[in-house]
């Protein structure tokens, strides 16, 4: 095969190539891009408490001891409440030393031993959440977060809130669509996120103020306790193709 030949037939390769990679470059797309959101509210139906017992003392063992006592104290409270070993973790500890500086003379002095003791609770019946609080200063809890505010059905309702979004991008698409006076096809593209937000959080500051208040009344009037709504959302940005009527 001479060279003459040889050029010919790559070039007849070549253009056969370009050939097959325009039959298979597809046509411009049309297409729609729109956004939906979605939104689902719930009133919790549990909780979750952090709070600590922190006691300085010189002595360790007597630091110790007192923190001791008063976890045990609590816990004794807790369960006559009726929450479970299950839904109580008393795990967290730390201990350390701490000292007073003198900016004048640059020495330290030794104040005492910090000892710090976690407790965590789940709180399944929210007409409990007072009076566990309420207990917890009187047996001498000395830091208390607020309570963290769930819902059981949180997955559950997470996924209507994406339903709702994925609705509402549908019918944004096919408003548009209709209007263009074309059809609205599958969907090509599809981003999603979840949004959670909690109701608002109880002041613990009121707590130590209000243990004393009358017995008969309930720990949630006490503190002024409202649930609240938690909120569940879903946004979703869809592309959707466009077809001839």
């Amino acid at each position: 095969m001479n060279m003459k030949l040889k050029l010919a037939g790559i070039l007849l390769l070549l253009a056969a190539g370009a050939s097959q990679a325009a039959e298979a470059t597809p046509p411009d797309r049309r297409s729609v891009n729109v956004s939906g959101r979605g939104e689902v509210s719930a009133t919790p139906d549990r909780a979750r408490l952090s709070m600590s017992v922190e006691i300085t003392k010189p002595d360790l063992r007597a630091a110790q001891a007192e923190v001791n006592r008063i976890v045990r104290d609590y816990l004794t409270q807790l369960k006559a409440l009726g929450i479970k070993d299950d839904d109580l973790s008393t795990a967290g500890l730390s201990i350390r030393a701490e000292y007073d500086y003198s900016p004048k003379t640059g020495s330290r002095k030794f104040v005492g031993y910090h000892i710090s003791r976690g407790i965590e609770i789940v709180i399944r019946e929210l007409d409990k959440i007072g009076d566990v609080l309420l207990r917890a200063t009187d047996a001498g809890i000395n830091n208390v977060s607020d309570p963290a505010l769930e819902s059981s059905k949180a997955d559950e309702l997470q996924r209507q809130a994406l339903a709702k979004a994925a609705d509402d991008a549908r019918v944004k698409a096919k408003v548009l669509a209709d209007t263009l006076g074309v059809k609205l096809g599958p969907i090509h593209t599809l981003n999603a996120n979840t949004e959670y937000t909690p109701p608002p959080l109880v002041q613990t500051g009121r707590f130590k103020t209000l243990a004393a208040a009358a017995p008969e009344v309930s720990g949630n009037d006490e503190i002024g306790f409202a649930a609240g709504q938690i909120k569940f959302a879903a946004t979703i940005n869809a592309d959707f193709d466009l077809t001839a009527p």
